[in-house]
Parts: structure tokens; sequence; C-alpha cells
């Protein structure tokens, strides 16, 4: 099948070419390229195309271009949906609740919650995970100086195809992508440990989020009020130095009441072969002897 010969518009008229893509590419792939070129996040196009132009259907992932109605010769207009949240926008929360703690919100045990608690104290919202997946996958592709296989452990080019799988976890690797990228201060604070890892404290931002990790599992903290789904306040100055001792208070409370995974003693399924693993280190040694790198949660 021949590639189709697509342009794009987009930023006052600017137009780009998208090259590799066929009949039987996905909506996600065109997205994907379509982020590459014009710096607007998938969950933010508004893609038109055809003569009058029309709006495309952007629901269904997994949709085949020609099903679509994407032909070869289109011009494809991009208009940027001034509804969607924004990826971690420092003006998010400006309202100060300094008479309120920090507080937990519980996201989904699954293997993406690192990015869900990214989305939460950035956007209020757990949705936008897959997209900061995506996200740190750009990122490390445009610099592979930087992001090279000793920072990585892997490929480059391997690295940006396997966090893009909702089935590997995240982890300090991407939570320094991540505040280097958007110039935020993250205070992971660790449950077992009751210690705060502050990645980006040298970076000399000037806000702060906040995560919890007891072991295996990522939540976001915030200042909540209730039952309300939206938090108060989930961005914080990093000149406030209180957050950070309300911070060590939850995870000293998670770990009176034992909410904490030992590292060294949970149980892991290896994605690839099935095999039952107990504890990080053999977890690790499994990878070394097998090549194998996804792990789920048992």
């Amino acid at each position: 099948m021949a590639d189709l010969v697509l342009r794009c518009q987009y930023k006052g008229g600017k137009r780009s070419v998208v090259k590799g893509l066929k009949g039987n590419s996905t909506l996600e792939e065109l997205q994907e390229k379509i982020w590459l070129l014009t710096d607007v996040p998938p969950h933010a196009q508004r893609i038109l195309s055809g003569f009058p132009p029309r709006e495309i259907n952007c629901q269904v992932k997994s949709a085949e271009l020609s099903s679509l109605g994407v032909r070869s010769g289109d011009t494809l207009i991009v208009e940027v949906n001034k509804m969607a949240p924004k990826v971690l926008s420092h003006t998010i929360l400006t309202q100060e609740y300094s008479d309120t703690p920090l507080s937990r919100k519980i996201v989904p045990a699954d293997n993406s919650c690192l990015f869900a608690s990214m989305s939460y104290v950035m956007t209020g919202d757990v949705s936008m995970a897959t997209d900061l997946r995506h996200l740190i996958a750009k990122c490390v592709s445009s610099d592979p100086e930087m992001y090279n296989s000793a920072f990585l452990g892997k490929d480059n080019s391997e690295y940006c195809s396997w966090i893009q799988n909702c089935d590997n976890w995240g982890g300090a690797i991407e939570l320094s992508i991540l505040c280097k990228y958007y110039e935020v201060e993250i205070a992971v604070v660790d449950t077992e440990t009751e210690r705060i890892d502050r990645f980006g404290e040298d970076g000399k931002y000037k806000n702060r989020v906040f995560l919890i990790y007891d072991g295996i599992h990522y939540d976001p903290l915030g200042v909540h009020n209730g039952t309300d789904p939206l938090p108060l306040q989930t961005v914080f100055p990093c000149s406030d130095e209180t957050r950070l001792i309300q911070a060590l208070k939850v995870a000293a409370d998670a770990k009176k009441n034992r909410k904490f995974t030992n590292v060294s003693k949970f149980t892991l399924r290896c994605l690839a072969c099935n095999t039952s693993l107990t504890g990080q280190a053999e977890a690790q040694q499994h990878a070394m002897t097998t090549g194998h790198q996804n792990f789920g949660e048992v």
C-alpha cells in the first residue's frame, strides 16, 4: 500500500508534510505525527479535512485513516481545542488553602499509576496518563545524546516504544524527564522510609507538586474538600516548606497503618512468560537473564 501524500496546516497558515502514513494507518499514528509537527498534543487536536472542511471524529484512536475519509492529497487543518485540559499549567490552581493540610487521592492500582498521579496534580483528573507516556517518548526521541542507553538502561528507540506500552511502570527516569520538561519540582514521599525525593530540586523551579509512593504504587497529594472530585489545590510554591512537613505526616500515618509494600517481598508476574517472581531483586535478575522487561503486580 502506497504512502499517503498529506499536509497539515496550523498556527496561522503554516504548512508541513505528514510523512509515513498509509490508508490503513490509525488515527493515533496520525495524531502522534501531528504532535511532532505542531506541538499540539493529541487530546487537544481538532482536525478538519476535505472541502468544505469537516471535523474528523477523534474518539476512536484505532480507526484507520481510510475509514475516516482521509485521502492522499488532503490538507489537514489542525486547530487547538480550547476546551481541552492543559498539561501542566502552572496557573491551574492559584488560590492557596493554607489551613487545609495535604491528603491523598487514590488512583487506579494499575501499571500507569505514576502517570495518572502526575495527570491529577497537573490537571485535576487522571485522564491524561497515556498522553504523558507519549510526551516522555517525544522528549526522549528528540534528544538521543542526552537520553542515551546509559541513562535509560536500553536503546533510545527501544525505550520510546517500551514507555508507551501501558503495561510498563514509570519511575525515577520518567519523573526526572517530566520535572525538567515542565520546570516543576516533583516531591515524592516514600511511605516505608518516610523520605522525600525531590526531582528537579537543583532546577530552582518556582512550583512543586507532591506524590506518595508505597513501594510499588504512586498516588497524588493535594488539598481536597470532602467528596468533591476536583482538588482545591495541587501545585504549591517551592518556598512553602510547610507542605513538605505535611507530606511527611501523610507518609508517617500510612506507615503506621502498614500501607506500604516491602519491595523485597512483593509478588510480580512476568508478562512475557508468566513466571511468578518475588521482590524487586528477583525481578531484576529475571530481566537480566531473559531480557524480559514487562512485569505486573500479582
